[in-house]
């Protein structure tokens, strides 16, 4: 077993060899969203064409299988396979054009490697070559990452996969000869070699499987003949039956690695594995063996869960992998100060939570895996307290177990966890101040729980940390000025900084925070123009400094600030109009903007900002309507658009927009019944919808709208029970009752308030109705009361007789006055 188990960065496979050992043939660089099977499918392929019959595979690769936005600790293992390849083959996607990770894998390439080495799978999208200018053509579909526009001097090889996005298979004959142009490029030779010497390698792994089977057939035979001769013979039936352990032990581990990428069908190699696993049970039953016997063939099965793993047989895996804890922990019962036996048992439960985790999502099973494990490791660090194997082992296991308690939405527990890890890490630091890496993992668990803290509301702890993370940061960039990497760290936690001061209201010290993270990104843009994601983030810095400024009130300065980060944002699409991402960030501009103008009363500016972003918004769920965030970008952008209607006197329009979200969210809601974020959409757009309908004089529709929000606010509140949706049910009751006594019927407006009251007494809005709905009623002493009692009370800036009169004069508008309601404003007004 690899000592790279217990390493930080989530790996597929820990037990994998060491990636430092040799250097990877190719990087592959591809998008997770949609080319994960594709791209397995493409490496699987390509390592098995040329494969001499003794080699695990043929080209070694490297395929990146985690998040990088999770764990922003693999970028430095990123750049060092990066250095370590020899090519790298690009899956050219709309999504990975707009993949930040991707544009930043490729432009560290071409800053070392150039473009030369650059090769290029299309999955999806349109790539054509312009031999006058020496580029791809743009297209609203260009699927080329920003950093590679304009640096190709000739033509790439280039093979298209499009067909096989959906499905692609190792063993499809023509998904194969295209796999070959791309491998014959890596092997220097020419494709017919390798398609020729495929066939046969086929044919020989039949026959190996073949002779696999038979060899089993004769071990199983062999083991049952020396288990009769050991009831006469058992000295020498012990020493056959050792030799036959050790033979099938070997044979399963052997054949657990040939198999590993072998093309064979998953089928075929999990029964093969099956049957070996039978023979080593049966072997290892039959007489005393010994430990190191066991141990290999706990390693044999260590290799089987890792193929299977790799296959995709997730439950044969777990399976392997639970017999070889067994095995291990047997042997430890033996043993129990045994060091490698303690290691591999601690191992082997890190393996199994793993799988439960990210394969089964067995939260509480991991969860426990991973801690039994961790408490191994703990022994072993107090034993030997300098081992810093043993130290970054814990490290492991804490951030393995902070991510379980985050999934559980236990958020203490995680902040414990991802604790202890940073002072795994400052202390490894402290040891060794010269490694950048340890120290950048310190500033970077930093960040994290920074943003763990605020989530809890500790603002002030979670400014704590995102200043250490900053001078960590700020002493390595003073270390190596030269290096981009820690400048960009560095602006980044200037932004968390100028967040968390203007949450608490710091709005000076925010703007000091924006502006040093602006100067940074100011100084990055200028020396390296065509980085876009540096042209991006000076925008981002400028939208942040003009939220500053409107939250001050300074409107010029914030309009400003915020044209020109739309400028930066409209060059940026302008180059690449299929780009989605900035697309978006586009549409972001144009609301702030509208907001402003809104604020200094050009409501025409504002609803034509508004406009265009709406604009850019239904284009962008047409182009995949599937996306719950840009669905949810464009309920917000018809409900802008309908407010700027309603508020220049368009009902009608704005009724429309209004209707537009509600149909958007109810479509989204019915999706997922569990998202709160729709439910605070229909609290929102559904009372938008009454207000429109009042104001249109229409009563019952504008009952039948709240009667919607009240139901939607019911079932959200029995399935999730809290203040907050108890609190939103009182208002949606409140604003009912209002309606319906509005519609003439304040019997049901009086059963709707007195609901809503013994869900929040407090709230003086329903005192008003339920004095109203009474007054109505006739009961006019009960309605006096209430009124008479809160006369001397505000409802928001207004004092109380005043919204009674106004809610008088509505009653009016609507067909409803009566002696009564003249005798409390005089009674109001004495």
């Amino acid at each position: 077993m690899s000592d790279a188990v217990l390493t930080v960065a989530e790996e597929p496979s820990p037990r994998t060899e060491a990636r430092a050992a040799t250097p990877y043939d190719a990087f592959i660089s591809y998008s997770h969203a949609n080319d994960k099977p594709l791209a397995a499918a493409l490496q699987a392929a390509m390592q098995r064409l040329g494969k001499a019959w003794y080699q695990r595979r043929a080209l070694r690769l490297f395929r990146d299988d985690t998040s990088l936005t999770a764990t922003p600790h693999l970028w430095p293992s990123i750049e060092q396979a990066l250095g370590q390849s020899r090519f790298l083959i690009l899956m050219a996607s709309p999504e990975a054009a707009a993949s930040r990770w991707v544009n930043q894998e490729l432009a560290w390439w071409l800053e070392h490697k150039g473009a030369d080495t650059v090769l290029i799978a299309l999955t999806a999208g349109e790539l054509e070559w312009d031999s006058k200018a020496g580029d791809f053509r743009a297209s609203e579909a260009m699927p080329l990452p920003p950093a590679l526009r304009g640096k190709f001097t000739d033509e790439p090889l280039l093979i298209d996969l499009r067909p096989y996005r959906g499905a692609a298979s190792p063993r499809d004959a023509h998904f194969t000869d295209l796999a070959a142009s791309i491998a014959a490029a890596l092997h220097g030779r020419a494709k017919e070699d390798l398609l020729s010497q495929e066939v046969r390698r086929q044919r020989r792994a039949l026959r190996l499987a073949g002779s696999a089977v038979a060899l089993l057939v004769v071990l199983l035979g062999l083991a049952g003949w020396q288990w009769n001769v050991a009831r006469t013979q058992r000295n020498l039936a012990e020493h056959n039956l050792a030799l036959a352990t050790e033979t099938a032990n070997n044979l399963v581990f052997s054949l657990a690695q040939k198999f590993r990428n072998s093309g064979l069908p998953v089928a075929l190699v999990g029964d093969i594995l099956a049957r070996a696993r039978q023979l080593q049970d049966q072997l290892t039953s039959s007489g005393e063996i010994s430990p190191d016997l066991r141990h290999s063939q706990a390693a044999a099965l260590v290799e089987t869960a890792v193929t299977l793993m790799d296959s995709g047989d997730a439950k044969s895996a777990l399976a392997a992998e639970r017999q070889a804890h067994d095995i291990f922990q047997a042997l430890l019962a033996s043993a129990p100060q045994n060091t490698l036996y303690r290691r591999d048992v601690a191992v082997s439960d890190f393996q199994i939570g793993y799988m439960l985790f990210l394969m089964q999502g067995d939260l509480a099973s991991a969860l426990a895996s991973y801690q039994d494990g961790q408490a191994i490791i703990v022994s072993l660090a107090r034993e030997q307290p300098i081992n810093t194997d043993w130290q970054r082992s814990l490290a492991a296991f804490d951030e393995r177990i902070g991510g379980v308690f985050k999934a559980q939405g236990d958020i203490a527990g995680a902040l414990t966890s991802y604790r202890n890890a940073l002072a795994i890490s400052t202390a490894l630091a402290t040891k060794d101040p010269s490694n950048t890496l340890w120290q950048r993992d310190v500033a970077i668990t930093n960040v994290a729980i920074g943003d763990v803290l605020t989530i809890e509301g500790d603002l002030g702890g979670a400014l704590d940390s995102y200043r250490n993370a900053l001078s960590i940061s700020t002493l390595l960039a003073h270390n190596e000025a030269d290096s981009t990497l820690w400048q960009t760290d560095m602006a980044g936690e200037d932004d968390k900084i100028g967040q968390t001061l203007s949450v608490r209201g710091d709005l000076p010290g925010a703007l000091t925070a924006y502006r040093d993270g602006l100067a940074i990104r100011k100084t990055l843009a200028q020396n390296d123009p065509g980085n876009t994601e540096w042209q991006r983030n000076l925008s981002i810095s400028d939208n942040d400094i003009g939220d500053v400024f409107a939250a001050q009130g300074k409107f010029a300065d914030a309009l400003a600030t915020y044209r020109d980060g739309l400028l930066i944002r409209k060059a940026l699409v302008q180059k690449d109009p299929g780009n989605t991402e900035w697309q978006r960030d586009l549409s972001v501009s144009e609301d702030n903007i509208a907001a402003v103008l809104r604020a200094q009363g050009d409501l025409a500016g504002a609803l034509a900002g508004y406009r265009d972003s709406l604009a850019i918004r239904k284009a962008l769920v047409q182009k995949s309507p599937g996306n719950g965030d840009w669905q949810r970008d464009l309920v917000i952008a018809n409900d802008n658009v309908g407010e700027l209607l309603q508020a220049q006197g368009d009902l009608p329009g704005a009724l429309a927009m209004f209707s537009d979200s509600l149909t958007i969210a109810r479509s989204q809601a019915e999706k997922d019944p569990t998202n709160a974020q729709w439910q605070q959409e229909f609290a929102f757009v559904l009372p938008q919808i009454a207000q429109v309908k009042i104001a249109a004089a229409d009563a019952p529709g504008a009952v039948a709208a709240d009667q919607e929000w009240v139901e939607a606010a019911r079932q959200n509140y029995a399935a999730t029970p809290s203040d907050g949706s108890k609190a939103r049910l009182a208002h949606a009751l409140g604003d009912l009752s209002w309606m319906l006594t509005l519609n003439k019927n304040p019997q049901d407006a009086l059963k709707r308030v007195d609901e809503a009251l013994t869900l929040d007494p407090s709230l003086l809005v329903l005192q008003g109705n339920k004095a109203d709905a009474l007054l109505l009623l006739g009961r006019f002493d009960e309605a006096r009361t209430i009124y008479l009692a809160n006369m001397d009370k505000k409802l928001g800036d207004k004092p109380f007789p005043q919204v009674v009169r106004e809610d008088f004069d509505q009653l009016r508008k609507f067909g409803i006055d009566t002696p009564d309601m003249k005798r409390i404003e005089e009674l109001l007004t004495g």
